[in-house]
């Protein structure tokens, strides 16, 4: 069964993408680390790619690639910041707002909705780990 326009992914995918959710936003509000939040935030595109190779959707396709990419910038940020790069750090703001829109992204997903307002906050969230975005963040012109 194919998905709807609506749908990210047919009924049967879909349900293994909301469980999967589930799962990652509980192990990274529960994580005390940025490494372990992370680490759980992966899962989100892991499962995506996953359905990805079983039921190509252009939403699929589009939410694999910007929570890839998020997670990319993080990990990138992260290292930068463990090898001595001490003028952009990861915030509590941002990790909290990595977990806020992920549960936006469940709840699109869960009620069928367009993914792409909310893979849009994903863009600006990873943009703010940037150095330019990080500079418009704390100016207060970004909003995450």
């Amino acid at each position: 069964m194919k998905a709807n326009q609506n749908q990210i992914a047919s009924e049967k995918y879909k349900d293994i993408i909301v469980k999967e959710l589930e799962f990652v936003i509980n192990k990274i509000n529960q994580s005390p680390t940025i490494e372990e939040k992370l680490y759980y935030f992966s899962a989100v595109q892991g499962v995506l790619n996953r359905i990805l190779n079983l039921e190509y959707t252009e939403q699929l396709l589009s939410a694999f690639y910007i929570t890839n990419e998020t997670l990319k910038m993080f990990h990138q940020r992260l290292a930068s910041f463990k090898a001595g790069d001490r003028s952009i750090n990861l915030t509590d703001g941002q990790l909290l707002r990595l977990s806020q829109i992920t549960v936006e992204f469940l709840e699109t997903i869960r009620n069928d909705g367009n993914v792409e307002e909310v893979l849009k906050k994903y863009v600006v969230l990873l943009y703010s780990t940037t150095g330019n975005g990080y500079y418009l963040m704390e100016k207060g012109v970004l909003k995450i």
